[in-house]
């Protein structure tokens, strides 16, 4: 089977025009992208635990939530009502076991969603709060980059100051609206002798 090129061979394998061949290259990959491709791979692995997991589809969607309204108990109610009456049971519309999954599939994966959402909260939140941190240091070093950039002898860092502008667009520090107080109505008193 032959062999991609690499660096130790490239120079035996070198076109007889004396250039260098194309080596591919291999991006370097990150202690977090590490940690995020395992936690993926486990996620996806906990997933697949979950019995017949749906994502939701524009074709369902509505479906679902036009009918999320209804509150479980009444639900509960339906059930046993088709469970006691055989009338009920002969219209082959609710079926009794499938129902009873359902209720009890649902009363064992709430605190689960609970769980999962508290995490994906907490980690929306600690990513937010690092980028947050991180953008006030930047935004102080801009500022002291831009008096240092005043002097006459520092045209490398006028720059990088005007690089950080340009990457700072209209995205960066926002001033503190001004508040103004709303219109206060005007109210006229009717006129003397008239009933309201």
């Amino acid at each position: 089977m032959a062999t991609k090129p690499n660096r130790q061979t490239a120079s035996a394998d070198a076109p007889p025009d004396g250039t260098t061949p194309e080596v591919p290259l291999t991006p370097t990959i990150t202690h977090y992208q590490q940690l995020a491709d395992a936690f993926m791979k486990d996620l996806d692995e906990i997933a697949s635990i979950i019995p017949k997991l749906e994502a939701s589809h524009i074709s369902t969607a509505t479906f679902v939530r036009t009918h999320l309204n209804i509150p479980t108990e009444f639900l509960a109610t339906a059930i046993a009502a088709v469970e006691q009456t055989p009338a009920l049971q002969g219209v082959d519309k609710l079926d009794v076991a499938a129902a009873r999954d359902t209720l009890q599939f649902i009363e064992a994966f709430r605190p689960v969603l609970d769980k999962v959402s508290a995490f994906a909260s907490s980690l929306r939140f600690t990513m937010n709060s690092r980028k947050a941190s991180l953008a006030l240091d930047a935004l102080q070093i801009y500022d002291i980059a831009k008096g240092v950039a005043r002097d006459p002898g520092s045209a490398a860092v006028a720059s990088l100051v005007a690089n950080m502008k340009r990457d700072l667009g209209r995205a960066g520090r926002r001033k503190t609206p001004v508040v103004t107080a709303p219109p206060t109505a005007v109210t006229t008193a009717p006129p003397a002798g008239t009933v309201s």
